[in-house]
């Protein structure tokens, strides 16, 4: 599952940080990134009371940190495309505020994906359509995964 992500601005996006998001009224919210939501359940995730699509500004870059060599590895992001985020219902936090969770879409990876990035999941790339709908948009190939680390020779 992507850990962080580079909007075309320049800015750094990271799990459990508050995200800035639109919905596809065009609206804003703010949530905290907390987990993800497989886009194979999405039915499941937006039929809960308060739960919502929305969507990131457009995205330049994703990562994937993994999880046995905490390594991160960036991908590109195709052209116009954004992240979809399922924001949860509104609860109160322990020092008396509201807050929002949000779950980034995730989408199974290709074979390409899974030998770079080392995981199972992927960012679902799109935008949401006004009437609220995803136009999905084809991810970019990976670049190529790297080599297995040298031994040593002596």
């Amino acid at each position: 599952m992507p850990h962080l992500f580079r909007t075309t601005d320049g800015r750094l996006w990271k799990a459990s940080q508050p995200l800035d998001l639109t919905f596809a009224d065009g609206s804003k919210a703010e949530a905290v990134w907390g987990g993800s939501a497989q886009e194979e359940k999405l039915d499941w995730w937006l039929k809960k009371p308060g739960h919502q699509l929305t969507q990131t500004a457009e995205v330049a870059e994703v990562a994937v940190r993994d999880d046995e060599t905490q390594d991160i590895a960036w991908g590109p992001a195709p052209a116009g495309a954004r992240l979809f985020f399922v924001l949860e219902a509104s609860v109160i936090g322990k020092n008396g505020l509201p807050y929002r969770i949000a779950k980034m879409v995730t989408t199974a990876t290709t074979e390409a994906e899974f030998a770079y990035f080392r995981d199972t999941r992927f960012a679902l790339f799109g935008t949401l359509q006004p009437d609220g709908s995803i136009r999905k948009i084809p991810p970019l190939p990976p670049p190529p995964p790297k080599p297995p680390a040298q031994g040593e020779l002596f």
